[in-house]
């Protein structure tokens, strides 16, 4: 069975009772969609948009998501899906010049796909306003808390729209009911639709994910590293405990504890007098080593010396104040020797990794792996090591930022890793977290997490990589005795509680107070879908519909090249008229005859006013004669043209020379029989009269 629907291409959406249901809920309030990956929040979506466009045919939507490339990959899955012709689907991210955002906002494409921070910004420029939006789709919107953009774009929605519609998606809004709460506020939530693999019209369509939870012991060699760096530890803790920074019992801190610490410290030297603030700054030291000291025995106990090594290399290299003493102290000289000397070995969890990969390709060689880790440089040494092991193809998948030693991976790599993983050129992607949420990463067989996660949103998006169209397969990594063991826990509790919180949300939830009622249906007509393709993208050609950044920029650059070309036009439409000025309105309408759309229409305006050729005012433009000393309006005739200059008659009357250096107006109006008016000086030069042409102020 299939979904039938007006601006839904035949056979290409499974009618599935769940989507079917949310997508009804979801068309009259404003809704939050939680559903584990891979269940189709896009396909959700992408049903609300059609029976949006097609009620309502003068409506647009927004559909937002965190990144350029899950961007792309929205439009790339609704354009395969939805009826609408290409010029309907428009991306604007932050590689999208100017001009070209501004056009497309008070343009006619009905479906816009962009950033976050890009929306923002127009609307904080006054680029763009939302009250032609019928619906705002806000996706992975568990990141819609404090001053993430998503919040800014809401409130602004709800002010300027008679009727907002609003629709949330996410795998996991979070365990921590405050901030489930905090995303819904944010974004004037209404009402929550919420499945999980056991529901029961979800359940025919889950594949079953095997879960293996493989726990490693650590090495002896290790031992005496870890001592030392809980001997240091220890010494700050008590030092901390003794003077009443840190409470509880004396034997242990956990890495909250002291972020907590650190936090309240600063605010209170933020409240202190300046003389008061240098015993602070000694406590924020410890505190600050602590944590550095606590962070370092988490490195080696679950990611391994090669990983320490990388963190403590970079740490020498700092010039932080705070971290000087810790460097000095032998303890930490003693570490470092260990490290450098070869004699702590390999991370078991290494081992583990490289024997169960082994395993997955000799069984099936063709299968698809994906490694989480934490850390870039645990990713990298993974890296190097399994592509010794026979039958592994592993590259990175880090993100962009740019850190100490490592320039990251630009969104063409990355979609050219992407796509090098699709086609089985690489059979194994080792990825930070990346790659837990958004990119278009195809269905793998096994994931692996190097690590556990304590957020739940994090743990239900790296195992929702697997068990899309089969049965998949998540291997976690637990070193014994270590951070790995609490992490464990705390996901499992966190992912039960988020399961509670989103169940009984509606409880806490009150409608939106919408100043207008819900307006009438005024549906697409016959000769509208008429208009409309007939079927969708050919499925050897949808690899291609994606955009690229050079894309972006040359469809900006005709943009440009159109608007300076209406400029022109424009310009002299104008001049005709003079300081008697023509409306708007009457030049929207005639150049669109001419094939240009009101909205480049309007940016040539913008832009003439800006170059001050025109003036522009309450909806008129016009070109009022400047007062310019020792000049005066005349009107000129283009008699002829001869080398390097022009003979004019002025007002009738003389004959003068106008240099090209001497002519400030249009070049179009410089050729034989050409008359306008113009704010002139004339002057001798040898015997010759000439004619200083200042401005021209219209054209006859």
């Amino acid at each position: 069975m299939y979904v039938s629907r007006p601006l839904i291409y035949d056979r290409t959406v499974e009618d599935r009772e769940y989507q079917r249901a949310i997508s009804e809920a979801a068309k009259d309030r404003n809704s939050l969609v939680v559903l584990p990956t891979a269940l189709g929040k896009t396909v959700i979506s992408a049903l609300v948009v059609a029976d949006l466009l097609y009620t309502y045919r003068d409506k647009r939507v927004l559909v937002m998501a965190p990144t350029r490339p899950l961007c792309m990959q929205h439009m790339s899955s609704f354009r395969k899906v939805m009826r609408l012709p290409d010029e309907e689907f428009v991306l604007l991210t932050g590689k999208t010049p100017a001009d070209f955002r501004e056009i497309t906002w008070n343009g006619r494409s009905r479906l816009v796909f962009a950033t976050p921070e890009v929306v923002r910004n127009d609307l904080l420029s006054k680029k763009l306003t939302l009250k032609d939006f019928g619906l705002l789709v806000f996706d992975e919107c568990h990141r819609s808390v404090k001053e993430y953009a998503y919040t800014e774009i809401a409130s602004q929605y709800v002010k300027t729209s008679g009727y907002p519609l609003i629709l949330g998606m996410t795998a996991s809004p979070g365990a921590d009911v405050q901030r489930v709460k905090m995303v819904c506020e944010s974004l004037f939530i209404e009402h929550v639709e919420y499945r999980s693999d056991e529901d029961p019209d979800v359940t025919p369509y889950i594949h079953p994910i095997a879960v293996d939870w493989k726990t490693v012991e650590l090495p002896a060699a290790y031992q005496r590293a870890i001592d030392l760096l809980n001997r240091m530890l220890d010494e700050r803790t008590r030092w901390l405990k003794g003077r009443g920074y840190l409470k509880g019992r004396f034997d242990g801190v956990t890495r909250m504890q002291l972020i907590e610490l650190g936090a309240e410290l600063r605010y209170s030297a933020e409240l202190s007098m300046e003389e008061e603030t240098a015993p602070i700054y000694g406590v924020i030291a410890r505190q600050a080593s602590a944590l550095t000291i606590l962070h370092m025995l988490e490195l080696l106990e679950a990611q391994g010396p090669h990983t320490l090594k990388a963190f403590m290399e970079r740490m020498e290299g700092d010039e932080k104040r705070s971290r000087s003493a810790l460097l000095k102290e032998p303890a930490y000289a003693e570490v470092r020797s260990l490290l450098e000397g070869g004699s702590l070995p390999d991370h078991p969890k290494v081992g583990t990794l490289a024997k169960v990969m082994g395993q997955l390709l000799a069984a099936n060689e063709h299968s698809r792996i994906l490694v989480f880790t934490q850390y870039r440089d645990t990713a990298t040494h993974l890296v190097e090591t399994l592509n010794s092991v026979k039958g592994v193809r592993a590259e990175r998948f880090v993100g962009q930022a740019k850190k100490l030693g490592d320039p990251g991976l630009s969104q063409e790599k990355q979609a050219s890793l992407i796509g090098d993983f699709r086609k089985g050129y690489l059979n194994t992607l080792v990825a930070t977290s990346i790659a837990e949420e958004g990119l278009d990463i195809p269905e793998v067989d096994m994931v692996v997490f190097y690590e556990p996660v304590p957020s739940e949103i994090r743990h239900i998006q790296r195992r929702g990589r697997t068990g899309r169209k089969t049965a998949g397969n998540v291997v976690i990594l637990v070193a014994n005795g270590s951070s790995d063991t609490f992490y464990v826990q705390a996901s499992a509790l966190r992912v039960e509680r988020m399961r509670e919180i989103t169940t009984n949300l509606n409880e806490l939830l009150k409608p939106v107070l919408r100043t207008k009622e819900r307006p009438l249906p005024m549906p697409m007509t016959a000769d509208d879908m008429a208009r409309l393709p007939g079927k969708p993208v050919a499925e050897e050609d949808r690899e291609g519909v994606q955009i690229s950044a050079a894309a972006e920029r040359e469809s900006a650059a005709e943009v440009r090249k159109e608007m300076v070309r209406a400029a022109k036009q424009v310009y002299l439409r104008i001049l005709e008229m003079g300081d008697i000025g023509v409306s708007d309105e009457a030049l929207y309408r005639e150049f669109d005859e001419e094939g240009y759309s009101p909205e480049v229409v309007r940016l040539a305006l913008g832009r003439l006013a800006k170059a001050k050729h025109i003036a522009s005012s309450k909806g008129k433009s016009s070109i009022p004669a400047r007062a310019i000393p020792g000049a005066q309006r005349m009107s000129i005739e283009v008699e002829r043209l001869v080398a390097g200059h022009a003979i004019v008659w002025v007002d009738e009357k003389w004959r003068a020379k106008l240099l090209p250096e001497n002519y400030g107006g249009p070049r179009e109006l410089i050729k034989k029989g050409s008359k306008f008016e113009a704010v002139c000086s004339l002057y001798d030069e040898a015997g010759t009269l000439c004619v200083n042409v200042r401005q021209v102020v219209r054209r006859d």
